[in-house]
């Protein structure tokens, strides 16, 4: 067989990937192509390939498949030139830039051809021995992940496919390695973005019923549970036919549809409907759902309490959330290795988006965040994964389902993420690179601690031991020892338990004396204690950042700076001095989580969202709204959690401000429903001969 590898010309052979059950190329994209040429792969990839490369040089549209039964779904490439996609407006997911076999180096003869070098992939793949029909499944699969920004990790572990900025991803594939029929090819991103993934499927059941009173709510369970009763219900959602899961999520979306014309109806006749989300992961278990709330609805109605299933079924007969949403942003060290690893399947477009607008990559810390053997963060990469995640989350709520906030607090840095994430500041991504240069979070409250050793006057020869406890106490008892231990300091004061910090064996001696245990956080951080203060003039520099040219005006944010006598409660103005000052002030002194959820609470914030990775602080609240009986009156909702599925975590999320009443957009969720009913349909018709495309483009 020929050399493809010739150096004159680079390929530019625009790819697509393609299920079998994907929808087809419209009419008037095809009525403009050359008729489909259709070549199988029998016993031989490179020949099926070069006959393809062949015969796309000549100008045809060629669909590439498996030899595979007559009518038997099969995965399917299309490919065409590159300048026929584009004066077509297709939007390619892939180009292959470069093809050489039949060489023991064929990895650099392809990257040759493609003028690329080495150091330009991102992505490398190898195999050694494969046949012919699992060479074109890994060409197939390597296609469908640029298409998806998906990279395959070790263990199953996939996660965002992150590049540098305005840097394409570029992959290699390399089939039979070190044998004689070794083949290589370069493959490039495109424009094309794969659509995203259903928040909802046959294994993910989300139902929604609404009414005046407990007997039309009654009523609506009802109805549900006979139309889930007409359905397959003793069958796992995997053993269920197309048809039916076709009939499951068409209910689904009749369902929310109905919703949404009901919620629309209440609103211009200001008529409040008590609601239920119902959630399950199949269809036996949401009829268990439905039988469980129907008999605690009578209960929950007469003390007006939250119910909440483990599945994510929920309902709040007296929601007093309208007006109060209240976004509260963690501080540092919530973020956890392979956080949202799963979002971007679900929110492509958004993490396009995000991706345009800065350095994504940092952002999240992916290297550290996603890496095979995750390593300690120090407390700046901590710090900027911690923003970013908060970003994300921030983004993914008000952009996609037009969550809008009425207040805003942050928890110690949480602070920071919250003017970064909110609108505020015109360029938060500046302040990644700022953060892990700055000597504020390399060496003074945290590495070599020069500011601690400042405040304690020791010298560089001298070692500094700090730790920081949690302890279960109240804060007036550990403040009434403080004096007669200098180096311990009280950081935090949250709920029933406080954060000591300082000197290692200060602090135990404190501990010891009060006759309390603490857990060691292991963290090196000296921020909200006194030697902290010796940076506040630093740290007001560092955040004084230039604002957007519009600003929210329906957000008010709370600080717990205002807390300090010196503030006197004066909500902070929003300009870049007064939000740096607040921020140092915040930073510099001891955080009273208790006080700043009670104040928040006085000024009428009832439901607090948690807006970054895990519950950390979603638990502190639900301690405070405990202490103070006032668990009915307000409760907190997470929008992530730690060792939970993102998605399912999400959507319990969703549900519940579904319940508690929060004007929101289904959109999310509708257009991945009929998506899959229109996919279910052409399935259950077996399509074989349709020809595949993907003209759902990434934003330029």
């Amino acid at each position: 067989m020929a050399d493809s590898s010739n150096k004159a010309m680079p390929l530019r052979i625009a790819l697509l990937a393609q299920a079998a059950d994907a929808a087809g190329l419209s009419a008037d994209i095809l009525a403009s192509l050359p008729a489909v040429q259709h070549i199988a792969v029998n016993d031989d990839f490179n020949a099926a390939l070069h006959t393809a490369i062949q015969a796309v040089n000549q100008g045809q549209l060629v669909q590439l498949t498996l030899q595979c039964k007559p009518n038997e779904p099969q995965q399917r490439l299309l490919m065409l030139s590159g300048l026929a996609a584009a004066k077509n407006k297709i939007h390619p997911h892939a180009y292959l830039a470069g093809f050489a076999e039949g060489s023991v180096n064929s990895i650099e003869i392809a990257l040759t051809q493609s003028r690329r070098q080495k150091a330009d992939l991102s992505h490398q793949q190898t195999s050694e021995t494969l046949a012919a029909d699992q060479q074109f499944l890994a060409f197939f699969n390597m296609v469908d992940n640029i298409a998806r920004r998906t990279l395959n990790a070790a263990g199953n572990k996939n996660h965002y496919w992150f590049t540098e900025p305005h840097k394409a991803r570029v992959a290699s594939l390399t089939l039979n390695a070190n044998t004689d029929s070794e083949s290589s090819l370069v493959l490039t991103q495109a424009t094309g973005l794969q659509k995203a993934q259903s928040l909802l499927n046959a294994s993910r059941l989300f139902f929604v019923l609404s009414g005046l009173n407990e007997t039309a709510l009654s009523v609506q369970l009802e109805q549900l549970k006979q139309r889930l009763a007409d359905l397959p219900n003793d069958l796992a959602p995997n053993d269920l036919t197309p048809n039916d899961k076709a009939a499951l999520i068409a209910l689904m979306a009749k369902n929310l549809t109905q919703f949404q014309t009901d919620v629309s109806s209440s609103a211009t006749s200001s008529i409040s409907l008590p609601t239920i989300v119902l959630q399950g992961a199949s269809i036996t278990a949401v009829l268990q759902e439905i039988s469980a709330i129907s008999n605690a609805l009578p209960k929950v109605i007469a003390e007006k309490s939250h119910y909440k299933t483990p599945a994510g079924s929920c309902f709040s007969p007296a929601p007093n959330s309208k007006g109060g949403v209240t976004f509260v942003y963690p501080g540092v060290g919530t973020v956890y290795p392979g956080m949202f690893r799963e979002f971007h399947q679900y929110f492509p477009a958004l993490f396009a988006q995000l991706e345009r607008e800065g350095n994504l990559k940092e952002m999240l810390q992916a290297e550290k965040t996603y890496g095979e053997n995750p390593a300690e963060m120090t407390l700046g990469e901590l710090a900027i994964a911690g923003v970013g995640s908060s970003y994300l989350l921030t983004q993914l709520l008000c952009e996609e389902f037009a969550v809008k906030p009425d207040f805003a607090l942050g928890y110690s840095k949480g602070e920071a993420s919250m003017w970064a994430s909110l609108g505020v500041w015109k360029n938060p991504h500046a302040l990644i690179e700022l953060t892990q240069t700055s000597p504020i979070f390399t060496t003074a409250i945290s590495g070599k601690l020069t500011a601690v050793r400042e405040a304690w006057q020791l010298t560089d020869a001298e070692e500094i031991t700090w730790n920081s406890f949690v302890v279960r106490c109240d804060s007036a008892s550990i403040e009434a020892l403080l004096p007669e231990f200098p180096r311990a300091y009280l950081a935090i004061i949250q709920g029933d338990t406080c954060v000591l910090a300082g000197c290692e064996a200060t602090c135990r001696a404190l501990l010891k004396k009060l006759g309390k245990r603490g857990i060691a956080a292991n963290r090196v951080t000296a921020m909200h204690t006194t030697p902290a203060l010796s940076q506040h003039s630093q740290v007001t520099e560092f955040y004084t950042q230039p604002l957007c040219d519009q600003l929210p005006t329906n957000i008010k944010f709370i600080s717990a700076a205002g807390l300090l006598p010196q503030n006197q409660n004066v909500p902070v103005s929003i300009d870049s001095q007064s939000i740096a000052n607040s921020i140092a002030d915040t930073f510099c002194t001891t955080l009273d989580f208790t006080a700043l959820i009670r104040t928040a609470r006085e000024q009428g914030a009832r439901l607090f969202v948690e807006i970054g990775a895990d519950r950390q602080t979603s638990t502190l609240i639900d301690k405070i709204n405990r202490t103070d009986n006032v668990t009915t009156e307000s409760c907190t909702v997470a929008a992530n959690a730690k060792g939970g599925e993102d998605i399912v975590t999400l959507l319990k999320c969703i549900a519940q401000l579904i319940t508690h009443q929060i004007p929101l957009s289904l959109s999310p969720l509708l257009q991945g429903l009929e998506e899959q009913v229109n996919t279910l349909k052409l399935r259950s018709a077996s399509s074989a001969n349709t020809i595949p495309n993907t003209t759902q483009g990434e934003p330029v």
